[in-house]
């Protein structure tokens, strides 16, 4: 279901936090989206964060906070 873009901060019509569609995450700066399940992850399909060198690390998806509007 396509839950639309709203402010930032904003809590959607399912009751979820409206995030954009795309966001870097905040752990490794690489773009992340939500799976079919409604979990974070990145757009290269990966759950796990890699470091600079592709190393996996201990973090996970994540989107970075909003900047304060």
């Amino acid at each position: 279901m396509h839950e639309p873009t709203t402010r930032t901060g904003s809590i959607g019509a399912s009751g979820r936090a409206a995030y954009p569609r795309v966001s870097p995450c905040r752990h490794c700066s690489r773009p992340v989206l939500r799976d079919n399940d409604s979990r974070w992850i990145h757009a290269d399909l990966s759950y796990v964060c890699r470091d600079l060198w592709g190393g996996l690390t201990e973090t996970t998806a994540e989107p970075a906070a909003a900047p304060p509007v």
